[in-house]
């Protein structure tokens, strides 16, 4: 029988001494460890501010949503939702995809969703944004 999946999707704002290019490194550590932890999502960038999805079992999305929360990084965590979810998992092919916007109002106007509604709304910003997977 399968693990039940968990998913939690947050925002964040990059951190004032933190320079643009950690992102490549935060993607990088994010592909190997969530492999090994059976976790996949999405991290979105607009320069400035961060919005990721992260699903898998909910101890494994728990641990790392905590390690996450504590990177000096990036400030003013805030979990949109998080909950458990019947699947099937929305990004199942990356172990954590990577997005930049290029639409200002994209990642702000996100922020102010909760719940449900939060996940939603990231899905319905993926045709306009630059993936990576």
């Amino acid at each position: 029988m399968n693990e039940p999946l968990y998913q939690l999707i947050y925002v964040s704002v990059i951190a004032p001494d933190a320079h643009p290019t950690c992102v490549a490194d935060i993607i990088r550590t994010s592909r190997a460890n969530n492999s090994l932890h059976g976790i996949t999502g999405l991290l979105v960038f607009d320069g400035g501010r961060f919005c990721q999805y992260i699903e898998g079992a909910e101890d494994a999305v728990r641990r790392l949503s905590d390690a996450i929360c504590e990177d000096p990084r990036h400030e003013q965590f805030i979990v949109l939702h998080a909950g458990p979810f019947d699947g099937p998992r929305l990004f199942s092919d990356w172990s954590m995809g990577y997005a930049l916007s290029h639409e200002e109002a994209s990642l702000p106007g996100l922020a102010l969703l909760r719940g449900l509604p939060a996940v939603a709304g990231l899905q319905g910003l993926i045709p306009v944004l630059d993936l990576e997977p």
